[in-house]
């Protein structure tokens, strides 16, 4: 099986959900389908990073990673159109 990332994961979340959600409940989400296994303490804070990396509009240092996220005044986050295709 192909590892997946991150990011790619919670598209396929955010896809399945067809609305915005925030990053507690995306992580949720992939811990109750065991999506992913992370090396880390913090889960959270490993999809925030994910998600904000590619996240449109954020000035982040790697600005070269592709944008499939868009973070809406409520502080969730929804996929951009370009992603949806």
């Amino acid at each position: 099986m192909e590892k997946r990332t991150i990011a790619e994961i919670a598209v396929d979340i955010l896809k399945a959900a067809n609305e915005p959600m925030t990053i507690s409940e995306i992580t949720q989400a992939i811990l109750d389908k065991g999506l992913y296994t992370f090396n880390t303490q913090d889960p959270k804070g490993a999809v925030r990073g994910a998600i904000e990396r590619r996240c449109e509009g954020l000035n982040r240092k790697d600005s070269t990673a592709p944008k499939y996220f868009k973070k809406l005044s409520d502080g969730k986050y929804e996929l951009l159109q370009s992603t949806l295709k």
